[in-house]
């Protein structure tokens, strides 16, 4: 069966290499402390969205599971203000909540409404995310005040009731699909029909946020006669309600299911404003390779961003294994970990590799020209895989990954190839 196993690793590696394709992995048996097979292990490339089980391992070592992201809503006179730190996942039905907390204390009106996003550097992308990309939804500005993952999506159904997030909706016939937030109306400019649907980021999302909030107030009996902007949150101003996230793991769940860039983002540089006291890209990467250095990973690799997005990123897959065995010293903590990672059968393994089910915890990355896949099988069998410099359907890969975890994830013995 070895020598079976041999022959076939060969033969697909001949293969890749000819076309000019660069393809490096490593399987490792977390129990025995041992290679089952390896192909150049420290080749660093591109790692695309398995970035997220780093950000992942690191954001559970620095707040553990149940931390919860909270957001802040201050009173200065008659004033309302709103201080963030980064709840990645605040919804419109989250405003109506505070909305009616708010009235609940008691208040009827404010005069404007401000937000003091200072936890984070005013920076709203990494290096690396290419300027053609940041119109897409997957892209979104990573800002510390969001709503709604920093994207709406507009339907048909949705445009007759002229209203949408809170906000009005105006429909422009155009050649030119783009939006605009004037005052509380959206302004759509496209040819909308009855089957289109339109998605867009919310390139200032803060304003988005307060416009939201303001007509969820009114909603709610409370009255703003003004949505102002940034403001310095005064020293004397009043603490009157604190807005608490749902709890980190579930957040981390979430994250790689949808393999949510802005999510991973949000909490990395909220790792930077913890550790550093400033949440910008640079103080929030050097506080997860110290956390990564403490945990005994080698921090010698290349990183801009926390989701993987960035074409700049150069991690190797013996950098992933590494992560793993530092998980797998304290089984409590390995066990949270895997937990927020994706099983086959849900999110992007929906479709693959469901003769794992149950058994295989993992997350896949996909960015143009490379696809690469991480995880553990049976809580033993860790693995990291990246395939880069195609030029062909991803899916081809894909299917030459998942044969690779289908073949050498029983925990086999040490096989040919060896690269080194």
């Amino acid at each position: 069966m070895i020598f079976l196993l041999s022959l076939s690793l060969d033969s697909l590696i001949n293969e890749l290499e000819n076309e000019g394709t660069t393809i490096s992995f490593i399987f490792y048996d977390l129990k025995n402390d041992s290679t089952i097979a390896q192909y150049y292990p420290n080749r660093r490339l591109p790692p695309a969205s398995i970035q997220k089980v780093i950000t992942t391992f690191t954001a559970l070592k620095v707040f553990k599971k149940n931390f919860s992201f909270k957001t802040y809503f201050f009173r200065f006179k008659d004033e309302l203000y709103v201080f963030p730190n980064g709840d990645p996942l605040l919804k419109d039905s989250d405003l109506d909540v505070i909305s009616k907390k708010i009235y609940e204390l008691g208040y009827r009106k404010f005069s404007k409404l401000y937000y003091d996003d200072s936890y984070f550097t005013k920076s709203k992308y990494p290096k690396g995310w290419f300027w053609d990309e940041l119109d897409e939804s997957y892209a979104p500005p990573i800002r510390p005040l969001v709503l709604n993952e920093g994207i709406f999506t507009l339907t048909y159904k949705f445009a007759p009731k002229h209203n949408f997030n809170n906000l009005y909706v105006k429909l422009i016939k155009s050649n030119v699909l783009k939006y605009e937030i004037i005052s509380d109306t959206i302004l759509v400019y496209g040819d909308f029909n009855r089957s289109s649907s339109l998605t867009f980021p919310q390139k200032e999302p803060e304003q988005f946020f307060l416009w939201s909030l303001k007509n969820a107030l009114y909603k709610n009996n409370v009255i703003v006669d003004s949505v102002s902007g940034f403001k310095e949150l005064p020293n004397d101003a009043i603490l009157i309600y604190t807005y608490e996230s749902k709890p980190l793991d579930s957040i981390l769940k979430y994250m790689n299911l949808e393999s949510s860039n802005l999510i991973a983002e949000m909490i990395l540089r909220s790792i930077g404003a913890l550790i550093y006291s400033r949440g910008d890209w640079e103080n929030s990467i050097r506080a997860l390779k110290r956390i990564l250095y403490l945990e005994s990973v080698d921090t010698n690799f290349i990183m801009y961003d926390g989701s993987g997005l960035s074409r700049y990123n150069l991690i190797s897959p013996k950098t992933f294994i590494q992560i793993y065995k530092s998980a797998y010293k304290d089984e409590s903590f390995f066990k949270d970990f895997l937990n927020v990672l994706v099983e086959p059968g849900e999110g992007t393994l929906k479709d693959r590799l469901k003769q794992l089910k149950g058994r295989l915890k993992a997350k896949t990355g996909t960015l143009r020209n490379t696809v690469s896949l991480t995880g553990v099988i049976d809580e033993r069998i860790a693995f990291c895989i990246i395939i880069y410099g195609f030029n062909n359907n991803p899916q081809k890969y894909r299917n030459i990954i998942d044969n690779l975890v289908l073949m050498l994830g029983a925990g086999l013995e040490p096989a040919s190839p060896n690269g080194q």
